[in-house]
C-alpha cells in the first residue's frame, strides 16, 4: 500500500435509499459527480478489487463466493497442522515432583534442554501440581511441555520480588562478571518511578517510569558497562528503587569482575512464566533496490550474499518521515510496515520468496530484509497456568517464534498476557481458556490476540476478564482469530498499521470495567501518540458484537475494510463509526441492532471517507438513518430499517470464509 504514484481522478455513483420506519422502500433514481481532489485520500486506494479486474488482482487476493475479493489466508497457523509428538521424558527424571510443595522450575528447564538437544520431544508433567519459582526459557527447537489436562495438571508460577523490595534476577551473589553477563533487578511494581543498577558508586542504568510503563519491574543491563569502568576483582551491585511517595529501597549483592570471563550461562526470560525464545535478527540489514510491491513473490536486493534457500528472512519499510506525513501518524515509535518470509529462490540479486508481500515495501523508504533466526515446532499443551503475584509476566509467550503452538491450555490470573506471540510466524493457540489478569492498566496488558506476528491463528478459545481481546497490533498481518468467545473486553486493531487480519465466527461481549473502552470494536486513530493508524483490508466476518458504545470505530487511514455478515447490538452508539481518510469500505448483510434514537447505522465523519459501499444491511432502531454525516457512500442499497427490537443474527451462505478458502485450495 502506500504507494509513491500520484492520485488519479475517480468518479462515483451514489444510489439512493428512501426508508420509513417499519416499511422500507427503494428509489431507482442515481446521480454521478466527480470527488472533490480535497476530499480524497492522500494516496490512491489498492484494495478494493472487482473479481472481473484480473489485472489487478495478484497472490494476496481471493475471489470469495460472494463476489468480494478478500485477503489470502491460505496459510495461516501451524504449517501441515499442530503435530502428534512423541513423548521424550518426563519432568520427575529431572528432579520434579506434584503435589510437594517444592521449586519444580530447574527440573522442567533441565528436561526441556535435554529434550532440546537430543533433536525433541515432549516432556510430560503428571497429574498434580507442579510450583516454578522462577521463569522457564525454552530455547531449542522441538520441545513440547505437555501435561495430562487443564483439570489435572497445574503449574503454579509463584516467583515473588524479596521482601526488602528489590533483589537481584541475576547473577547470583558471588558470581564472576564478565562483558557479556546479564545484569538484571527486579523491585516492587506499585508505585515504581526510577530503578538505578550500580557497581560500587558508579551508575551502570537507570529506568525512569513514562507514560506507557505499566506495571514494570525489572530493569537489566549487561557486564559490557561495568567492564573497564572498575578495574578486575570484588565489588558490590547496588539496586535502588524510587517510589511516588518518596521511599527508596536499595538491595546489594558482592561479584567479581573479570574482563576475561565468557559468561555461557542463559538467564530465563522475565517476559513469561514459560517463553519460546528464538534468536530473532541476525546479521546485516540488506536494502530493496526494487519497491516491493503489493503481491509480490519476488525482491531484488542490493546482494544475496550469503543467503541459502530456506533462509527465513524479515523484512521492514522503517516508518520515514515522508510515509508518517503521508498516513499523518503522530506516533513516535513503533513497527509498522513488517513481514517474515522464507527464501524459495535466489537468481543473482533476486530472490523468490514462499508467500506474496500484502502491503507495499518502498525503496525510497529503506525498505530491507535481514535474516532470522527463529525457534521452531514447539508447543505448550494440556496443562493449567496460575500466578500469585502481581508481576508483568505474561504466562506463555512465543517469542522470535515459527510454528509454534499452544493447546489445550487454561490461564487463571495472568500478569500481563495469558499466552501471546510477539514477533511470530505460523503460531496457533487453540482450544484454550484464559481467565482475568493481575493488571489492567496502560503500556500494554491483558490482550489476548498477536502482536507483530504473520499468518498466525487463534481458534476455539475463551476470554474472561481481558482488557483487550480479540488484538492485533504492530504490523500484525494475515492472522485469524476465529470460532471464539471474547467475554468483558473490546475488539482490537490497537496499533502498528494492522493489515489483512480476519475475525470471524465471534462472539465479543465488551465492558468498560476490565480497562476496555467500551465500544465492540476499535481501531486506533493516526493522532495517537501512542499507537498510531491501522492499514488496509481487515475483515468482520459472520461474529456477534455487543458493546455500551459505538459498534465499530475506525481513526483514519483504514482502507477497504471488509464488515460482513455481524450482527452489532448496541446501547449507545452507532453502528459503524470513521473518519479521516477511513475510505473504500464495503460493510454488507449486517445485522444493526442500536437502542440510541440518536444515532444512524453508519456515520462517515469526515468528507475524505469515500468509496464506501452500504449494501444489504438490517437496521433495528437508532433514528432509523442508515448513513449520516459529511461523505455519501459510493453505494447505498437494499437496506432495511425497522424499529428498535433484538433481532437474530445474519446466516450467511459460507458460514467461514477461512475454512472455505481452505477447502478451495484443497481442490
Amino acid at each position: 500500500m502506500l504507494s509513491i504514484t500520484p492520485r488519479l481522478p475517480r468518479y462515483y455513483c451514489v444510489v439512493g435509499l428512501i426508508t420509513v420506519v417499519g416499511v422500507c422502500a427503494w428509489s431507482g433514481k442515481s446521480s454521478c459527480r466527480a470527488a472533490d481532489q480535497q476530499m480524497r485520500p492522500p494516496w490512491e486506494g489498492q484494495y478494493k478489487i472487482k473479481p472481473h479486474e484480473r489485472g489487478r488482482l495478484t497472490a494476496a487476493d481471493v475471489v470469495g463466493p460472494d463476489g468480494l475479493v478478500y485477503p489470502n489466508w491460505t496459510k495461516c497457523g501451524v504449517q501441515g497442522g499442530i503435530p502428534s509428538v512423541k513423548d521424550f521424558t518426563t519432568i520427575e527424571k529431572f528432579g520434579g515432583k506434584a503435589n510437594d510443595d517444592l521449586d519444580d522450575s530447574a527440573a522442567l528447564d533441565a528436561a526441556c534442554r535435554t529434550a532440546g538437544e537430543n533433536a525433541g520431544g515432549a516432556v510430560v508433567l503428571s497429574e498434580g501440581t507442579y510450583y516454578l519459582d522462577r521463569p522457564v526459557t525454552v530455547r531449542h527447537d522441538n520441545v513440547v511441555i505437555r501435561g495430562k489436562g487443564g483439570n489435572k495438571t497445574k503449574l503454579i508460577f509463584r516467583y515473588t520480588i524479596p521482601k526488602n523490595g528489590v533483589g537481584f534476577y541475576a547473577p547470583a551473589p558471588g558470581s564472576r562478571v564478565g562483558t557479556d553477563t546479564r545484569v538484571e533487578i527486579h523491585c516492587r511494581p506499585a508505585g515504581l518511578m526510577k530503578m538505578t543498577i550500580m557497581a560500587d558508586d558508579v551508575v551502570i542504568k537507570r529506568w525512569q517510569r513514562s507514560k506507557h510503563s505499566g506495571n514494570t519491574f525489572a530493569c537489566a543491563t549487561t557486564g559490557k558497562e561495568i567492564i573497564g569502568k572498575l578495574s578486575d576483582g570484588p565489588h558490590t551491585l547496588k539496586g535502588i528503587a524510587e517510589y511516588k511517595d518518596g521511599t527508596k529501597l536499595t538491595g546489594r549483592i558482592a561479584v567479581v569482575l573479570d574482563s576475561s570471563f565468557t559468561d555461557r550461562r542463559s538467564v530465563p526470560s522475565n517476559l513469561a512464566v514459560i517463553t519460546f525464545q528464538g534468536r530473532g535478527q541476525v546479521g546485516r540489514k540488506i536494502k530493496l533496490t526494487k519497491d516491493g510491491k503489493r503481491g509480490d513473490l519476488t525482491l531484488t536486493l542490493q546482494s544475496t550474499q550469503g543467503m541459502r534457500t530456506g533462509d527465513r528472512l524479515y523484512v521492514e519499510a522503517p516508518a520515514t518521515n515522508r510515509w508518517k506525513k503521508l498516513t499523518k501518524n503522530a506516533c513516535l515509535w513503533g513497527l509498522y510496515r513488517c513481514y517474515e518470509v522464507s527464501i524459495k529462490k535466489i537468481k543473482g540479486n533476486a530472490i523468490t520468496i514462499d508467500q506474496p508481500l500484502r502491503i507495499e515495501f518502498p525503496a525510497i523508504d529503506g525498505a530491507f530484509v535481514r535474516k532470522i533466526v527463529p525457534i521452531r515446532r514447539c508447543g505448550i499443551e494440556d496443562l493449567y497456568i496460575e500466578q500469585t503475584q502481581n508481576l508483568w509476566i505474561s504466562s506463555v509467550l512465543f517469542h522470535n517464534a515459527w510454528n509454534c503452538w499452544a493447546k489445550g491450555v487454561k490461564v487463571k490470573m495472568c500478569g500481563r498476557f495469558p499466552v501471546y506471540g510477539q514477533t511470530a510466524k505460523w503460531c496457533e493457540i487453540r482450544d484454550c481458556i484464559f481467565d482475568d489478569a493481575w493488571f489492567k492498566g496502560g503500556g500494554g496488558t491483558a490482550y489476548t490476540g498477536w502482536d507483530r506476528c504473520w499468518d498466525c491463528l487463534i481458534e476455539n478459545i475463551e476470554t474472561f476478564k481481558m482488557r483487550h481481546a480479540p488484538l492485533f497490533q504492530w504490523a500484525a498481518s494475515g492472522n485469524v482469530i476465529r470460532q471464539s468467545i471474547f467475554h468483558d473486553s473490546d475488539g482490537q486493531w490497537h496499533s502498528g498499521w494492522t493489515n489483512e487480519n480476519l475475525i470471524e465466527q465471534c462472539v465479543i461481549k465488551s465492558v468498560t470495567g476490565h480497562g476496555g473502552y467500551g465500544y465492540g470494536m476499535w481501531a486506533s486513530p493516526p493522532q495517537d501518540t501512542a499507537h498510531g493508524p491501522n492499514g488496509p483490508r481487515n475483515v468482520v466476518y459472520n461474529c456477534d458484537v455487543t458493546s455500551q458504545k459505538t459498534g465499530l470505530w475506525m481513526g483514519g487511514m483504514n482502507e477497504n475494510w471488509l464488515i460482513l455478515y455481524n450482527r452489532f447490538t448496541v446501547q449507545k452508539g452507532c453502528g459503524v463509526f470513521a473518519k479521516t481518510a477511513s475510505f473504500d469500505h464495503i460493510i454488507k448483510g449486517n445485522v444493526f441492532v442500536l437502542k440510541d434514537k440518536s444515532k444512524p447505522c453508519v456515520v462517515l465523519a469526515s468528507p475524505d471517507c469515500i468509496g464506501v459501499e452500504i449494501t444489504g444491511n438490517i437496521l433495528y432502531g437508532g433514528n432509523a438513518k442508515i448513513s449520516a454525516d459529511s461523505a455519501k457512500p459510493i453505494l447505498l442499497e437494499d437496506n432495511r430499517v425497522f424499529p428498535f427490537a433484538q433481532a437474530p443474527r445474519p446466516k450467511p451462505t459460507i458460514p467461514s470464509i477461512y475454512e472455505w478458502q481452505i477447502a478451495q485450495q484443497r481442490k
